[in-house]
């Protein structure tokens, strides 16, 4: 909260997270090991990822240029690192339109046949399982909501 007092309102909220078949992770890995057995390897792979991330959106101003950022770094209950990072772009390149987000954040579900890496990738990885109704063993579901 000081942070933003001090400069201004926030503009962006970016997660990263860990991929454990990133092939930095992958490669290390024994054949009967997962990637959860490796936490050191998780973590230092992760970290280097993470500070490229920053490089990119501070140094190379990927989105805009930065006037302040902060992040911090939580563990997942599948032991994965993941990111929270806040950023405050200069206020010539705030965001003041709906069009102008639309130019930085979008989402799309790629054809699963023209695509189907990218689509394996995002429905392993990021997708949420089916819940509700639809599958009430979901890990989401407690008192039958998600």
């Amino acid at each position: 909260m000081t942070i933003i007092s001090h400069f201004e309102k926030l503009d962006l909220f970016v997660t990263f997270t860990c991929n454990p078949k990133w092939p930095e992770i992958a490669r290390a890995l024994l054949p009967y090991q997962t990637a959860t057995n490796k936490p050191d390897l998780i973590v230092h792979v992760f970290h280097q990822k993470l500070q490229e991330l920053l490089k990119d959106l501070y140094d190379k101003h990927y989105f805009s240029k930065i006037i302040a950022y902060v992040y911090i770094i939580e563990f997942q209950k599948r032991d994965l690192p993941h990111a929270h990072i806040l950023l405050i772009l200069v206020s010539e390149n705030k965001i003041r339109s709906i069009m102008h987000y639309d130019t930085i954040v979008s989402t799309e579900i790629l054809n699963s046949t023209t695509h189907s890496l990218i689509y394996e990738t995002v429905f392993s990885i990021m997708m949420h399982d089916p819940c509700d109704v639809i599958n009430l063993k979901a890990l989401c579901i407690k008192d039958d909501l998600c």
